[in-house]
């Protein structure tokens, strides 16, 4: 937390933005001891101590760098997308990864929307998904699932009021391509 923000913050603060994960005591076992190897700073304020990251620390740099994780995660997925010989209409990230709440054992949940002209068994469209998928695996420990439909079959789902289409109007976040209006777009 004190790597995504220069503002300092207390010990309850912060073990209110990791709950539940972590339990009060945890966070302050925790900060003790990032305070006693120099890498937070603390600072009391009345009853209460504020704690922030000590960026000039030799191991503040790999700290933040590990705080931009997702990002560079979803970086990498849009960068590889869009060098695709055949360009995806669209490429959405969703699930844990675009509510930012996942972890080691979560799959990385991708929705591609094939191009109209492009068929399902084309094999350099196939190629380009199964190399994402070995490279997102290869980037995040994760294994990677990715849902691949045309607008038309979208559509479908839309008119079927499919579970899928309000899960991905919750929290799918475009990472390439155009946006799909008028099915994703939250109601």
């Amino acid at each position: 937390m004190l790597a995504r923000t220069t503002q300092p913050l207390t010990g309850s603060g912060i073990a209110d933005l990791v709950a539940p994960r972590w339990s009060r005591a945890g966070v302050t076992k925790a900060l003790h001891g990032l305070v006693e190897s120099g890498l937070v700073t603390c600072m009391p304020a009345g009853r209460a101590n504020l704690y922030t990251l000590n960026r000039e620390h030799v191991a503040a740099m790999p700290v933040l760098e590990l705080s931009h994780l997702r990002a560079t995660l979803i970086d990498r997925i849009s960068a590889a997308v869009r060098a695709w010989p055949t360009a995806a209409t669209a490429v959405y990230v969703y699930g844990s990864l675009a509510r930012s709440s996942g972890n080691s054992s979560s799959d990385i949940d991708l929705l591609v929307v094939r191009p109209r002209h492009v068929r399902e068994s084309n094999e350099k469209w196939s190629s380009q998904l199964i190399r994402l998928t070995d490279n997102v695996h290869e980037w995040s420990g994760n294994h990677c699932e990715i849902l691949e439909y045309t607008v038309v079959e979208l559509q479908r789902l839309v008119k079927r009021k499919d579970a899928l289409i309000l899960s991905l109007r919750r929290d799918a976040q475009l990472i390439a391509g155009q946006r799909v209006r008028g099915l994703l777009e939250p109601r």
